[in-house]
């Protein structure tokens, strides 16, 4: 009894302080994104001195030279649909059927996706452009998505094959004896009780194409074809930097990101968490 006493007020404090080491980056962001470049650098903790709130306009409106926060944005949702969409169907079918192998062929070819996900980005950010100047895709919000699919298939694929490899036997059985083949099984019965999974991984997918950077700034060189990371970027040159709208645009691309996680962060945990769910 006294353990558990002592134990309740601990774990509470752990949590907070969790929650605060998570929490306090975004709102360092925000603060900052009111402050002008000479509080940023002077007292970047600090609350007092000049607040800016035309920072967000600024962010909004976009440096000399650019399309503006709105078109960034809407580069942004296109990139990440196509990403999303084709990651999570080309993702489902292949953990499916890949599920549906003996086990010594499924550890096999299990080991594919798994070897991806630990090459560097950065390795191939030069075929990438080669490619994509080769194709005369340079500049294409959609073939950045298409691209972004690409590199999130693997995590994609082993996520719900943690799911699908555990799906009953016997529910797939009812469908081979109602004449249904493997694919009407797959999307008349299995994609249904795996909506969780799939929204789950979906989500991961966004959250990482939303942010993603070190790509985008090499494959979308014009502004008309920016998506937020990049066209922030351009208040930063060689010549000048403007903090303050920097600050104001990353908020501004966090929110979407805030709301969407408190909306199905129980969604997410439940789905990543859902392999074995059978057994």
């Amino acid at each position: 009894m006294n353990r558990s006493r002592v134990a309740a007020p601990a774990w509470g404090l752990l949590k907070i302080g969790i929650t605060v080491l998570i929490v306090f980056p975004f709102i360092f962001i925000l603060l900052l994104s009111f402050r002008s470049m000479t509080d940023i650098f002077r007292n970047p903790l600090g609350l007092t001195g000049n607040w800016v709130p035309e920072n967000f306009e600024r962010a909004w409106n976009g440096p000399p030279g650019g399309t503006g926060f709105a078109n960034y944005f809407f580069n942004s949702i296109i990139v990440v649909i196509v990403a999303v969409v084709v990651s999570a169907v080309v993702g489902a079918v292949a953990a499916y059927f890949v599920s549906l192998l003996p086990a010594r062929w499924r550890a096999r070819v299990l080991m594919i996706p798994l070897i991806a996900t630990i090459i560097p980005t950065l390795a191939l950010l030069i075929p990438f452009f080669q490619v994509f100047n080769a194709w005369g895709l340079i500049n294409n919000p959609v073939a950045l998505g298409v691209l972004y699919a690409g590199l999130s298939l693997p995590m994609t694929m082993l996520i719900l094959h943690a799911f699908f490899v555990d799906f009953p036997h016997e529910l797939r059985e009812a469908a081979a004896i109602d004449g249904l083949g493997h694919l009407a099984t797959f999307s008349r019965i299995v994609v249904p009780l795996s909506q969780p999974s799939l929204l789950a991984v979906s989500l991961l997918n966004l959250i990482w194409v939303w942010g993603e950077t070190q790509i985008a700034i090499v494959l979308m060189q014009k502004a008309a074809s920016q998506t937020i990371p990049v066209g922030v970027l351009t208040f930063q040159s060689a010549f000048r930097s403007e903090l303050g709208p920097i600050f104001a645009g990353l908020s501004l691309a966090t929110l979407p990101l805030m709301a969407i996680y408190f909306v199905f962060n129980k969604t997410i945990s439940r789905g990543v968490s859902m392999g074995g769910t059978f057994r």
